[in-house]
């Protein structure tokens, strides 16, 4: 069953900070939430004009409104399922789908990320506040972040299976909210985490178990083809940057990820 609020058509999708509700003339609103501050709103807006500057297939945005005191973005409207929704329902597709996260990934970090927010400060800042990595690690994890090499590719940041829309013109990738300039591999580290780590918020058990069942093909898939594509770059490089993204990834307090969170970046900084 749809369901509607004011000046608004169905409710569409939900995430872990919108809801995205249809509208008329080839429209949709991604609506936050009451909670999410102002300025996520603004950095989102700010991040989308840089983005439409590139070649990347992407919805336009067109303004913002206010609807009971939630805050939204009206951006065009592209028909068609999610990657994750369709690997769920034609898992034949799985491996093809894995090459292709790929392959746009790539297609993201032959991008400019001048004019956003650089990638290595704004996970610096985050993991210093991490309250759930003990000190010895923070200070382990920060020492390794500052090893790392730099560079200012654009960076999506949350790119998975759910972030790209199998439309009838070709893939269309969506919510740039977390786009950074930085270096491609911790790009690539924050998908492995998340295709490894991540919990879904939403969907049914079915769903859900789902999704479990096939994430480790996936992600293996996706990672030969990365590597495929990128031949000066090792596993081990991308096994480095996802020590940092993880510790930062425990700021985002998502049940069920913390302890292998922790025993991830544990293991890994003891090899290192």
């Amino acid at each position: 069953m749809s369901m509607k609020t004011p000046f608004l058509g169905p409710l569409l999708a939900v995430g872990r900070t919108a809801e995205v509700y249809a509208r008329d003339e080839g429209q949709i609103v991604k609506l936050f939430y009451a909670w999410c501050p102002s300025h996520w709103v603004q950095d989102e807006i700010e991040v989308g004009r840089v983005i439409e500057a590139t070649a990347l297939p992407t919805p336009r945005l067109f303004d913002t409104l206010e609807i009971e005191g939630r805050q939204g973005i009206i951006y065009e409207r592209v028909d068609g399922p999610t990657m994750l929704s369709l690997s769920n329902a034609k898992p034949w597709l799985l491996f093809r789908f894995a090459r292709q996260l790929a392959e746009l990934h790539t297609e993201i970090h032959e991008q400019s990320g001048n004019g956003l927010p650089a990638l290595r400060s704004s996970l610096r800042e985050i993991i210093q506040q991490v309250e759930c990595l003990p000190s010895d690690l923070k200070n382990d994890v920060l020492k390794l972040l500052e090893k790392l090499p730099d560079q200012n590719a654009l960076c999506h940041f949350d790119f998975h299976p759910d972030q790209v829309l199998i439309a009838g013109q070709g893939p269309v990738i969506i919510d740039w909210m977390t786009a950074h300039q930085g270096h491609p591999l911790a790009d690539v580290a924050r998908t492995c985490v998340m295709l490894k780590y991540g919990q879904m918020p939403y969907g049914s058990w079915a769903m859900r178990t789902l999704v479990n069942f096939w994430r480790g093909s996936f992600l293996r898939t996706y990672i030969a083809r990365y590597l495929e594509l990128h031949p000066g770059v090792s596993w081990k490089e991308i096994e480095d940057w996802m020590i940092p993204v993880a510790a930062g990834r425990l700021a985002e307090g998502i049940l069920g990820e913390q302890q292998p969170l922790l025993r991830f970046i544990r293991s890994h900084l003891a090899a290192h």
